[in-house]
């Protein structure tokens, strides 16, 4: 009699653990999947942050270098021609007017 209670304690106890070990497998597989969703999230994310980085760096270079052209003696005599109608000595400037045509 003590044998079959013994076995029947050794069952209940083995189907416990069994659920138990079921239970936690389930919770890991369930973790493992959310958290690979959670990875292609950041994965996207990371990838819209590099191209917004990309860009930004284009537009610090565009940036340096309209600062290196505008320290320039180019750039100054373009202000110069655009602003104020300079030219060079070899130069001659043509400017729009009205045409009098009162033969």
């Amino acid at each position: 009699m003590a044998g079959k209670r013994f076995k029947k304690r050794s069952r209940v106890g083995l189907a416990v653990i069994l659920v138990a070990v079921m239970l936690i497998c389930g919770f890991v597989f369930w973790k493992t999947h959310q958290l690979g969703q959670e990875r292609k999230e950041l994965d996207s994310q990371l990838a819209q942050v590099q191209e917004q980085i990309d860009y930004e760096n284009k537009q610090n270079q565009t940036i340096k270098n309209e600062i290196k052209y505008r320290q320039t003696d180019d750039y100054i005599e373009d202000q110069a021609r655009d602003t104020f109608g300079l030219r060079d000595s070899d130069e001659t400037i043509f400017k729009p007017g009205s045409v009098d045509d009162s033969d």
